[in-house]
């Protein structure tokens, strides 16, 4: 990610999400991957960085490990899981994540 990606990155989910988004990513993979992601799911990305964010640090917490496309796979079928509840009783994608992650884990 360069600096102008991290700047902005920052900027919208904060230092902290930040952190965990670029190690999300990994080396050499930028932030546009993840946009490019929540983009094809017709979602703001910033709600996709923070989600990643939440992934991120469970997998890191469980002493866990994946590469990028991986973690956006659980990424989307976690969205797509919730795409046919109605938008109201829909929790934002980073919860989503958090209650698939306490409900299923993360398969190999």
């Amino acid at each position: 990610m360069d600096a102008r990606e991290r700047e902005k990155l920052v900027s919208i989910v904060g230092a902290d999400d930040a952190d965990a988004v670029e190690r999300f990513l990994g080396e050499g993979c930028a932030l546009c991957l993840l946009v490019e992601t929540a983009d094809q799911a017709e979602q703001d990305w910033p709600e996709w960085a923070r989600a990643a964010a939440v992934l991120q640090r469970w997998l890191e917490a469980h002493g866990r490990t994946a590469d990028a496309q991986r973690k956006l796979g659980y990424l989307t079928c976690t969205h797509e899981g919730y795409r046919n509840v109605a938008t109201n009783l829909r929790p934002p994608l980073p919860q989503a994540v958090a209650r698939m992650l306490q409900d299923y884990g993360f398969a190999e």
